[in-house]
């Protein structure tokens, strides 16, 4: 039988997006929640792949000592100045703005391994053709959170016959995500996981994200940052809260900032409105693949 591993999971230490004049928290699921959802949802190994952080993936991987069956693996998703990388089996941090040469010239010399995520997305900083040429590990070729499909046939078709290894992740930023896309390996653990991605015996497995999990992950990740920014505006930020990313960056907004984060947020969580959001959304990203598709 094989093993699953999720090899592209985010946790509340993921930092923040940007939508035009809106900051958000790409995440909210703390590092301990995901590990225990990691074991529900039946997998052998989960890695943590924060944006340009690893301090997650260490809380996950202490947490995973409560949860025996599950293996966690530091990892960092890095903004290079050419798209972004996943460095897996890390043990230092690795700044973003680096080139994509130097990224993984850092990741191998801590002896971690290089994955390519989603390199041809149409809404994240991809490596695109690029990655041909590239001395990586593995190649994500199903990326659960790639609801236009486009990026997925796309690396599919970069595959480059057994150059690398094939792997699958969720992308995960909620928890009710974990697993859907996949890893499928020889082995129950972490080290099984890393040698079959060297000698390239891994396939991806999985499906895209229904629209209604989207859904849900933005109204989640709103709610828990309007819970945040009341407690700072009426000074409940407690010393325990102020060693949580997202809060340290809630009570350093000032006070008009918060309040109109808040009452923008009412309006987006009025029905229909996230609704209407993601379904506009998704109608854009189908449009922009038809196109790209059209050029190619």
């Amino acid at each position: 039988m094989k093993g699953r591993a999720d090899i592209h999971v985010h946790t509340r230490y993921s930092g923040f997006g940007r939508l035009g004049f809106l900051r958000f928290p790409e995440s909210v699921a703390h590092p301990c929640d995901v590990v225990k959802n990691a074991q529900a949802s039946g997998l052998n190994v989960v890695c943590i792949t924060d944006h340009n952080s690893i301090e997650g993936a260490f809380k996950a991987k202490e947490c995973a000592k409560s949860y025996p069956g599950v293996d966690v693996v530091v990892g960092e998703e890095i903004t290079t100045l050419n798209g972004e990388l996943i460095g897996l089996y890390l043990t230092e941090e690795i700044p973003q703005g680096l080139s994509v040469e130097e990224t993984i010239d850092r990741i191998r010399s801590q002896g971690g391994i290089v994955i390519a995520p989603h390199p041809f997305s149409l809404h994240c900083p991809s490596l695109g053709d690029r990655v041909d040429h590239l001395d990586i590990d593995g190649i994500e070729t199903i990326n659960a959170g790639h609801i236009d499909g486009y990026a997925n046939r796309m690396a599919q078709s970069h595959e480059n016959n057994g150059k690398w290894a094939v792997v699958g992740g969720s992308d995960s930023h909620s928890l009710n995500t974990i697993a859907y896309a996949h890893t499928l390996f020889d082995g129950t653990n972490a080290e099984d996981l890393r040698k079959a991605i060297l000698e390239r015996r891994t396939s991806a497995a999985g499906k895209r994200m229904p629209l209604e999990k989207g859904i849900a992950w933005s109204v989640g990740v709103v709610l828990a940052s309007d819970v945040l920014i009341l407690k700072s505006i009426f000074g409940l930020i407690r010393e325990v809260d102020m060693h949580d990313p997202i809060a340290t960056k809630i009570n350093l907004m000032g006070t008009g900032k918060k309040l109109i984060a808040f009452f923008g947020s009412l309006i987006y969580l009025t029905p229909p409105v996230p609704y209407l959001c993601g379904i506009t959304s998704e109608r854009f990203l189908k449009r922009l693949a038809k196109l790209h598709e059209s050029l190619k």
